[in-house]
């Protein structure tokens, strides 16, 4: 199932959208009911029997018209009824997991036309959306709203472990004493991290308004995630292929199954360093992109340009300030930036960790 078309489909009925208050007016009344979204002549074929309605869309009326047996069509913007009371008539060649007539139907309507079918029923005071191969039955808030809070709590934990690890890894960088097996280990935490958010952002996305606060929640604790995870690639990516960029990394990470997940050696790999354990303990040095972004005097010029002519933070460390006089754009005003920058960023880290 793609986890995409799926929180697409889902977000169609999320609280606070139309759909989601005909959905709920028709549980509450006690009802069930067969919602087809989307109308063509595929479907129109399907149809026998019922009325003809052409009314606009409410909340209201689709209870009422569910009190029928049959099926109710409306348009994909959810703003017109177009027939009520009538019966679908599907193929019979499509497979069907189902037991139930309505939801029987309601599958093979969807596999066959790729349309979103909506089906309530009745005795379970359950809703499940079909939309070709894709199969799901909402959860009820209480239900996701736990999830959602635990996942949250989750990611706030994963957070501050991230800043930990990013924290011991700049004094390293600092000292020039970075090795595979500490580069491999930030990036599994980056990865669990953003597997994490993958998570959340579904939850939210099923609490639509419901979900606003946790929402902004999730992305206070994002904050600035994604730009260090983008310099950190950027300092320790050793792949020579020019197409093997920020996204072809990206890329490979979310390939990872839950097992590659714990194992350092393929973040190794994924940064071009090779998948082997006892590779683990060789140095590595640092470009500097992620450290000297950390400095607000720099511009993106200014730190290009600086790793170009120094290649990696260790010589740029060591670099005299008459050597970095000599690099075009940077004044004396920045050099000493730079200078002062990575003494108090070290100063203030490991003020912190104390």
């Amino acid at each position: 199932m793609d986890r995409d078309n799926l929180l697409e489909l889902i977000s169609q009925v999320t609280p606070g959208t139309a759909l989601r208050e005909g959905i709920f007016s028709i549980l509450e009344g006690g009802r069930g009911g067969l919602i087809v979204v989307g109308f063509n002549e595929e479907i129109k074929k399907m149809l026998d029997g019922g009325f003809l309605i052409d009314c606009k869309y409410t909340s209201e009326r689709i209870f009422e018209l569910a009190k029928m047996d049959g099926a109710i069509v409306i348009d994909e913007n959810i703003e017109r009824i177009y027939y009520a009371n009538v019966h679908l008539h599907p193929d019979r060649s499509f497979f069907t997991t189902e037991s139930g007539t309505r939801h029987r139907t309601a599958q093979r309507t969807a596999l066959q036309t790729n349309k979103l079918i909506i089906a309530i029923s009745e005795r379970k005071k359950s809703v499940t959306l079909y939309k070709g191969k894709i199969k799901y039955r909402l959860k009820s808030i209480s239900v996701v709203i736990e999830q959602a809070t635990q996942a949250l709590k989750t990611l706030e934990k994963y957070r501050h472990v991230l800043d930990n690890c990013l924290a011991n890894l700049t004094i390293l960088e600092l000292d020039d004493l970075v090795t595979i097996h500490e580069i491999s280990f930030v990036l599994q935490r980056f990865e669990m991290v953003y597997r994490i958010k993958k998570e959340l952002k579904g939850y939210v996305i099923e609490l639509g308004t419901d979900g606003r606060l946790m929402n902004l929640q999730m992305h206070e604790l994002l904050l600035n995630v994604k730009e260090e995870k983008n310099e950190f690639i950027k300092d320790y990516n050793l792949n020579d292929k020019k197409d093997f960029n920020l996204f072809s990394i990206n890329s490979e990470l979310e390939k990872l199954t839950d097992r590659e997940l714990l194992e350092l050696e393929r973040f190794s790999q994924i940064l071009g360093y090779g998948k082997t354990y006892s590779s683990l303990d060789n140095k590595v040095v640092s470009k500097g992109y992620r450290v000297l972004n950390k400095i607000s005097k720099l511009t993106k010029k200014d730190i290009d340009k600086l790793i170009s002519a120094y290649d990696n933070l260790t010589t740029l460390q060591d670099a005299t300030v008459e050597e970095l006089s000599e690099i075009k754009g940077i004044s004396k005003f920045k050099i000493k930036a730079i200078q002062s920058g990575l003494k108090r960023l070290k100063a203030t880290i490991e003020l912190e960790n104390k």
